[in-house]
């Protein structure tokens, strides 16, 4: 077994490099590539006040979405609840889902997708 090195692995300051989105910031701190040989995507996602992203599916992965901080709609297929901070949701691949931030702080989720390279699908709704 080939040990990489361990400061090829590590992400320094998460959160600091995010990449504004429609809906607020993102940083992926682990996708294809990065590091060599990653298994997973891993983002830290920021909502914005009032801001949602489209409902889409993921067709190659599941999603985990834990909230790290503040309260947020998210909705699976038809049915919709509340997330709030220290909750966690599961959503199977295929399942059309979204979040939405109504309330009027940021909330902060950790995203996790079982396959390095997820894939995102818009579903029109």
């Amino acid at each position: 077994m080939d040990i990489p090195m361990i400061d090829d692995q590590i992400r320094r300051d998460v959160g600091a490099a995010a990449e504004a989105t429609e809906f607020g910031s993102v940083h992926w701190a682990v996708r294809e590539g990065h590091p060599a040989g990653a298994e997973q995507t891993i983002g830290l996602a920021t909502f914005a006040a009032g801001k949602s992203n489209v409902e889409h599916i993921h067709p190659n992965c599941e999603e985990v979405v834990y909230v790290l901080d503040g309260e947020v709609e998210h909705t699976l297929g038809d049915q919709t609840t509340i997330l709030r901070s220290g909750d966690l949701i599961v959503v199977p691949r295929d399942v059309p889902h979204r979040l939405i931030n109504s309330s009027d702080a940021a909330c902060k989720t950790l995203i996790v997708f079982s396959s390095p390279d997820r894939q995102f699908l818009p579903t029109g709704r």
